[in-house]
C-alpha cells in the first residue's frame, strides 16, 4: 500500500514538473498555461508534439479559463481542442459552453461546436457553432442562433455579438419576439442593442404588435421597451381601423400616435376615407387625425366620391362619444359630382351628413350657386337636400336661355330634389329676378320684386312656377323689349363660374402630390 500512494505522489510530481519545465522554458506570456489535468502524456503524430490531457482538465491563457474533460495540446502551434464539457470564462464574466472546442493561443481565437451556450450577464446565446475572437470580444455564428434577454427572444441565421458594447448583429430570417406581450419583429438586416434595447434596420422589416398592428420599414429604429419606432424609406403602420404612410414615419404604440412626414397618405378603413399631405399625425385612442400641407381627402362611395383640398384636414371618429366629423382649415375646396364649394373653412358632421361652410363660401349644385356669410347644408345620398344661407345671402340660377336668375335676403333656406332647387325660402330683405320663359326658347319678360319674406316654388330645370311675397311688397313684370342690362342684376350679382371646382384639378393635384403611392383606381370611382 505504501508503495501505491508513493507511485501516485511521484505521477503528480512528474506532470507539474513537466508543465513547470514547458512554461518556463517558453518564457512567452502567449503560451497556453495547463492549471490542472488528473492525466498528462504526450506523444509526436507526424514531427509534431501532441499533449493529451485527460480528467478535469483546467487551462488558462490572458484572462480566459477552458475548463474540458480532456484536450490535445499542439505545443508548436500553440493551440489545442477540448473536449466533452468544454467551459470557456472570460475576464469579463462571459461564459461559453459546447461539447467541443478549439482554442489557437496566438490569436486567442475560440470555435464553439455542439450544444453552444454563451451566457453574459443575463443574455444568453445558443447555437451549434460559435466562433468567439477573445481579443476583441467578438463572437459570431452562421449556423442559426438564439438569443434571450429579460425582455425578447431572438433568432437568426448569422449573428454576431460585441460583448464590450452589448450589441448583436443580426442577418437572414431576424425574428425579435417580445416576452412580454408577444410583438414580433421580422428582419434580414437588424442590430439589436441589448443594453438600450433598441433595434435597428437597414432592409425590409416587419413589426407585428399584440393589437394587430403591423408597421414595414426598409431603415430605421425600434425601441423593444418603449414601443417606439422611428422609420424610413417609405414606412407604413397598418391597424384593424387606420393606414399611416409616408417618407418618414413615428410611431408610439403604446400610445397609438402616430406621424407621417413627406408625401403622407392615411386611410380610414371604416369610412373609406383616403387623406394625402405633406404631414398626417394620427392619435388612435382619441380617434383624432390630422395631416397639413397641401393637404386632400377623398370620401369613397360606390356612386360618388368626395373630394377636399385644404391647407389643414382634421379628423375626429371618436366611437365612444359617437363623434364624427372633418374640419379643414384655409383655401377649402370642396367636389362631388352632385356639389362643389370653395370657402375659407369648413365643418363636415359625417354623423348627420351635414356641411358648415365659413367665410365667403361659394356652392354649386347643378345650375345654381349659392353665396353668404355662412353656409350649412343638409345631404342624404350624397346629394344636396337642404341648403341655409346666413346673412348676405344670394342664390343665382341659371335657364334653359342661360339667364340669370336671382334671389337675395338675409336668410335663405333651399331645398333640393335630385339636385335641383324645388322650394326658396327668404326671409328678411328679398328681392328676386326672374325671366318667364315660353316653352324652352322665348323669353316673354323679367319679374322683379321686393318684400320683407318670400317663397318660391320651382319645376323642374329652374323653372318658376309660383313665387308668394309677404310684407312691404314692391313688385314689377318688365317685358322684353323694355328691358335694360342693368335690370338683370340684383345688387352685389357676381357669375363666378371660372372659380367652380372640377373633378379634373383635383385628379391633377393627387398625381402630383401623391405620385406612385395612390392607386389610381380609386379615382374611377365617382365616375
Amino acid at each position: 500500500m505504501t508503495y501505491y500512494y508513493l507511485k501516485r505522489f511521484l505521477l503528480w510530481i512528474a506532470l507539474w514538473g513537466i508543465v513547470s519545465l514547458s512554461e518556463g522554458l517558453a518564457q512567452d506570456n502567449d503560451k497556453v498555461e495547463i492549471l490542472q489535468a488528473a492525466e498528462l502524456s504526450g506523444e509526436t503524430i507526424n514531427g509534431v508534439e501532441i499533449r493529451k490531457l485527460k480528467n478535469n482538465v483546467i487551462i488558462r491563457h490572458k484572462g480566459q479559463t477552458l475548463y474540458c474533460d480532456s484536450a490535445y495540446q499542439n505545443l508548436q502551434a500553440n493551440n489545442l481542442e477540448a473536449f466533452g464539457n468544454a467551459k470557456l470564462v472570460d475576464s469579463d464574466g462571459s461564459v461559453v459552453t459546447s461539447k467541443k472546442m478549439l482554442y489557437d493561443g496566438n490569436t486567442r481565437f475560440a470555435k464553439a461546436i455542439g450544444n453552444v451556450v454563451l451566457v453574459d450577464e443575463q443574455k444568453v446565446l445558443e447555437t451549434e457553432q460559435l466562433d468567439y475572437d477573445m481579443s476583441s470580444k467578438v463572437a459570431y455564428y452562421t449556423v442559426g442562433g438564439k438569443i434571450t434577454d429579460p425582455e425578447n427572444v431572438l433568432t437568426s441565421q448569422e449573428g454576431t455579438y460585441d460583448t464590450k458594447s452589448k450589441i448583436f448583429y443580426f442577418k437572414k430570417n431576424v425574428v425579435i419576439i417580445s416576452k412580454k406581450d408577444g410583438d414580433r419583429i421580422d428582419s434580414d438586416d437588424l442590430i439589436y442593442n441589448t443594453v438600450t434595447e433598441i433595434a435597428y434596420f437597414q432592409g425590409p422589416t416587419r413589426i407585428t404588435t399584440k393589437d394587430n398592428d403591423v408597421l414595414y420599414a426598409n431603415q430605421g429604429t425600434y425601441n423593444t421597451r418603449t414601443k417606439v419606432s422611428n422609420f424610413k424609406g417609405r414606412p407604413k403602420v397598418v391597424n384593424e381601423k387606420y393606414i399611416l404612410e409616408g417618407d418618414s414615419l413615428y410611431y408610439d404604440n403604446l400610445k397609438e400616435f402616430g406621424i407621417a412626414i413627406g408625401n403622407s397618405q392615411m386611410l380610414a378603413k371604416n369610412d373609406s376615407i383616403l387623406v394625402n399631405g405633406d404631414v398626417s399625425m394620427f392619435w388612435g385612442k382619441e380617434g383624432r387625425s390630422k395631416v397639413y400641407g397641401k393637404a386632400i381627402a377623398r370620401q369613397f362611395s360606390d356612386k360618388d366620391t368626395l373630394f377636399l383640398i385644404a391647407d389643414t384636414l382634421i379628423s375626429v371618429n371618436n366611437d365612444s362619444t359617437l363623434q364624427k366629423y372633418v374640419l379643414a382649415f384655409n383655401h377649402a375646396r370642396v367636389f362631388r359630382n352632385q356639389m362643389q364649394a370653395i370657402c375659407d373653412s369648413l365643418v363636415y358632421n359625417r354623423g348627420d351628413s351635414t356641411i358648415y361652410f365659413f367665410r365667403n363660401p361659394i356652392l354649386w349644385s347643378k345650375d345654381n350657386q349659392m353665396t353668404a356669410d355662412s353656409i350649412r347644408v343638409q345631404t342624404a345620398n350624397n346629394k344636396i337636400k337642404t341648403a341655409f344661407l346666413r346673412q348676405n345671402s344670394f342664390v343665382i340660377s341659371t335657364d334653359t336661355l342661360q339667364n340669370f336668375n336671382q334671389v337675395k335676403g338675409r336668410y335663405i333656406t333651399a331645398h333640393f330634389i335630385e339636385s335641383q332647387i324645388r322650394r326658396v325660402d327668404v326671409n328678411g330683405n328679398a328681392e328676386s329676378i326672374y325671366f318667364a320663359i315660353e316653352g324652352d326658347t322665348v323669353m316673354t319678360g323679367m319679374n322683379r320684386a321686393e318684400c320683407s319674406d318670400m317663397k318660391l316654388i320651382f319645376k323642374a330645370q329652374n323653372k318658376l312656377q309660383s313665387i308668394t311675397q309677404y310684407n312691404k311688397v314692391d313688385a314689377l313684370f318688365i317685358p322684353p323689349h323694355e328691358l335694360e342690362e342693368p335690370q338683370k342684376r340684383l345688387k352685389g350679382f357676381i357669375w363666378r363660374k371660372e372659380e367652380r371646382p372640377q373633378k379634373a384639378e383635383f385628379i391633377r393635384r393627387i398625381r402630383r402630390e401623391a405620385g406612385a403611392s395612390i392607386d389610381e383606381t380609386s379615382q374611377e370611382k365617382g365616375g
